[in-house]
């Protein structure tokens, strides 16, 4: 692949989560309490941790989807009394916190109900609801204000810490290989639609994109049940067929000379 090629991808792949799923649109919130408390930099004095947790979610996943405090902790947003604003609101390590390590997959289910579905069917979760807090949940893999979980850290930072004896250290292979491929399926999606959306879609182009971008997003939600046996053939069928898509749409750039264009129209967009 031309290398100009290969830097759209590294460029489309990297702004987002192989997140393995969507989150669900949630209203940006006004006259929140929660951030006015936590963005003030005088609590960064008080609190340095919570202050760099503020932080990080500005420029997270949730943070561009709406999503603020409240939804994930609980408390009152509405209220600028500390007390009454953290009402509801529990150590991590309480059973009762919503995001106590065995409440992570019902609390995140709200938003990511397939994805959870998906992953009520894997021994991960069967571990979880056995086992001590060693067990995975949805943090251990994803961190909730992560902003750059890019496959090969994912895997380094959670598959091998539990998977260090199978043998050859097979499921960390074929965990980050399917990642891999989701993640250059992501670059691939990402610039066809970028491509279409200034020169126009052809109609049949256009359905064949948009059940590639269902299937993708089909595969990363059924990945949560780590059956690798199924997502190991799926993503590989799915690059297959959407590297025919981005090489006709690569390829019709060139000849009609529009990539400038194109990375004109990207370096313009805020």
């Amino acid at each position: 692949m031309a290398m100009r090629a290969f830097r759209w991808l590294s460029l489309l792949a990297a702004i987002s989560i192989l997140t393995l799923s969507s989150l669900a649109f949630v209203p940006e919130s006004h006259g929140n309490a929660c951030e006015n408390c936590h963005k003030d930099p005088i609590f960064r004095l008080h609190n340095h941790k919570l202050y760099s947790y503020y932080q990080d979610w500005l420029t997270s996943p949730h943070s561009a989807a709406g999503l603020s405090c409240d939804q994930c902790h609980g408390g009152d947003p509405s209220t600028d009394d500390m007390t009454a604003a953290h009402k509801g609101i529990y150590s991590t390590s309480d059973p009762k916190s919503r995001i106590f390590y065995k409440n992570q997959p019902q609390t995140c289910g709200t938003c990511h109900a397939e994805v959870t579905r998906s992953f009520t069917e894997s021994k991960h979760f069967q571990s979880l609801t056995v086992y001590d807090e060693l067990a995975p949940n949805c943090s251990t893999c994803h961190r909730a204000m992560n902003r750059k979980p890019y496959y090969h850290d994912i895997v380094d930072a959670t598959c091998r810490s539990c998977h260090k004896r199978d043998m050859l250290n097979s499921v960390s292979e074929r965990a980050e290989e399917i990642l891999r491929r989701l993640n250059i399926a992501k670059g691939y999606l990402g610039w066809t639609t970028l491509y279409y959306d200034m020169k126009g879609w052809p109609e049949q182009t256009k359905q064949t994109v948009a059940g590639l971008s269902s299937k993708y997003h089909g595969i990363v939600a059924k990945g949560h049940s780590f059956d690798l046996a199924d997502s190991d053939r799926t993503s590989a069928e799915l690059l297959s067929e959407l590297l025919l898509i981005f090489d006709s749409a690569w390829k019709e750039c060139q000849r009609k000379q529009e990539c400038k264009k194109l990375s004109a129209q990207k370096d313009a967009t805020p």
